[in-house]
This record gives structure tokens, C-alpha cells and sequence, in this order.
């Protein structure tokens, strides 16, 4: 990963860090009357420095989960010479069969009925063999948007990693309909972590909701962990780099954490 692309990413997160720790120590700080209050049997039997910790990590997992992975992913994607935009739009002309056939297919496996198990490649296939002479207008808008130098478009949808099934059917709507406008386009479902451990099989972490919809394990368009940003990155090393940054920024923020917020 170049300097200019670690600088970035290290700016982002202090960034980020700076404006959590102001909120949660200057204009929002913690509050155990509240807690006393909203969780009056709770709070007497668990140590009160569990429910300010508690509170903390709450907001910084809220925090990762409103666009920061995708920032970080745009600044990867153009370290490796590749153009990137976050919320990109894309406007695409799409026969009305395929549109058809992506909400049957979709609402069929939500439902588990007459579906056969998720196979990413078949179900493109088979869409693209569906044509006839009406069109309609579909938007998309994508988290991630990146080409790259030799004219190859990738698409990001970013979820949570345990996304629920609305967040994944709509990921995978949107992914086919980029394919049902351009199959040239390359659409990916992107899992910043593998709850499991990274080179796990998703499953082992035991969230399979998103398994209605994709063979989490085997689809070429999930990317998860290493493989979302060795992607983007374009090299074998991103995820490892991404990982040391994010000590390297820990390694100043944690002992702000611990003396202002934790007092200890």
C-alpha cells in the first residue's frame, strides 16, 4: 500500500476518533442516572463500568457502519491507479424479463420456496438469456464504484458483516440489475470482516440469513475480509496494511479512551 494511501487512511480514522470521543466525553457523556432509570434491575447487579464500556462500543460500531469502510475502500482502490467513487450512480435501460426474473428469483429464495441453492454464476447466466423489446429505467446506487486502468467497472455494495435478509436482498437486486443493464460489469457483495476469523468459512461464525441469498462461501461476487481488500487494494497485502493502521491509530486513541471516557 503506497504512503499517500496509508496517510489517507490514518487521517480518516483520527478523524472519526476525534469527533467519537468528543461525543461521548464532551457532549454526550455518560449518564448512570439513565442507566439506573432504563435498566432499574440491570444496573444493580452489573458493575456500572460495564454499561459505560457498553455504551462506547456501541457507538463506535455505529460509527464503522455509516460509510466508513467504504471511504477507506475508495482510498484503497485509487492507491492501486484505479479512479474510485463512493455513492456512485449508475442509470441503466433493462428489459423487462430480467427485471421479471431477478424479483422472482429473489423473492422465491427469501421465502425458501421452489428455490434451488444460491449459485451466483447459474442465476447470471440464465438471466442473460431472457430478452424481448420493452426497457425500463433502473438506478442504481452504489456504495463503492471503481474502474480500472484497463476499463474493468466494479461495484461495492457495503453491509454490516451480519447483514439480515432485507440488507442482502437488496444488495443482490441491485447487483443483478447492474448485470440484467451491462454484463461487462462486475458487482460484488463486500464484508469489511469475517465474524468467523479471516480464511474461515463464513458459516463457522453461525449467521446464515445471508445464505437464502448467496453460497457465502463460494459465489465469486461475496468478497469478505482479506478478500474485499486484496481486491480493492489490487495486491495481496492490502487487508494485512489496513489491519497495522488500524493499530497504529488504536495505539494513540486507546489511551485517550481509557483516561478520559473510562477514567482508569
Amino acid at each position: 500500500m503506497r504512503n499517500e494511501t496509508k496517510d489517507k487512511i490514518i487521517g480518516h480514522l483520527s478523524d472519526v476518533m476525534e469527533r467519537l470521543i468528543t461525543r461521548r466525553c464532551d457532549t454526550e457523556p455518560f449518564n448512570e442516572e439513565l442507566i439506573l432509570t432504563h435498566n432499574p434491575f440491570g444496573a444493580r447487579l452489573i458493575p456500572m463500568e460495564v454499561w459505560k464500556g457498553s455504551k462506547f462500543e456501541r457507538s463506535f460500531v455505529t460509527t464503522l457502519g455509516q460509510g466508513i469502510f467504504e471511504v477507506i475502500g475508495k482510498y484503497i482502490a485509487e492507491g492501486s491507479g484505479a479512479y474510485a467513487e463512493n455513492q456512485h450512480l449508475t442509470n441503466l435501460h433493462v428489459c423487462t424479463w430480467r427485471i421479471e426474473r431477478i424479483d422472482t428469483l429473489l423473492s422465491n429464495q427469501r421465502s425458501g420456496s421452489s428455490a434451488p441453492t444460491p449459485n451466483w454464476t447459474q442465476e447470471v447466466s440464465e438471466m442473460l438469456t431472457l430478452s424481448n423489446d420493452r426497457f425500463i429505467d433502473v438506478p442504481i446506487i452504489s456504495d463503492l464504484y471503481v474502474i480500472r486502468p484497463g476499463g474493468i467497472e466494479e461495484f461495492c455494495s457495503f453491509k454490516t458483516v451480519k447483514p439480515n435478509l432485507d440488507q442482502t436482498e437488496k444488495a443482490k437486486r441491485d447487483m443483478l440489475r447492474l448485470l440484467a443493464g451491462d454484463n461487462n460489469y462486475q458487482p460484488f457483495f463486500a464484508l469489511p470482516y469475517n465474524p468467523a476469523g479471516d480464511g474461515e468459512t463464513y458459516k463457522r461464525c453461525g449467521f446464515t440469513f445471508p445464505y437464502k441469498l448467496f453460497d457465502m462461501d463460494n459465489d465469486e461476487c461475496v468478497l469478505v475480509g482479506s478478500k474485499l481488500w486484496n481486491k480493492l487494494g489490487d495486491e495481496e497485502n492490502a487487508y494485512e496494511d489496513l489491519l497495522n493502521l488500524f493499530d497504529e491509530v488504536g495505539r494513540k486513541y486507546i489511551p485517550i479512551i481509557k483516561t478520559r471516557y473510562l477514567n482508569i
